[in-house]
């Protein structure tokens, strides 16, 4: 953890630390990644998005370019 106070009640943190903390969990959470279960829904809306993907690759956008249309957005 980065240094933030104990977990033992979230609401006694301040909002940062609060994020801080949920950041180290996830972080925890993404050295499994075997162990997140995902619903069948969620399965199948993967297979489609990737099908699609596939027949029409042109229709895609990289992430880092979506993320600089974002920027210069703001």
């Amino acid at each position: 953890m980065r240094g933030q106070p104990e977990k033992s009640d979230p609401h006694k943190l301040s909002v940062p630390e609060r994020i801080l903390q949920v950041q180290d969990m996830w972080d925890e959470i993404a050295r499994e990644p075997g162990k997140v279960e995902i619903t069948e829904a969620q399965r199948e809306e993967a297979e489609r998005r990737l099908l699609a993907h596939e027949k029409a690759p042109q229709e895609s956008a990289a992430w880092e370019d979506i993320r600089r249309r974002l920027e210069r957005e703001r």
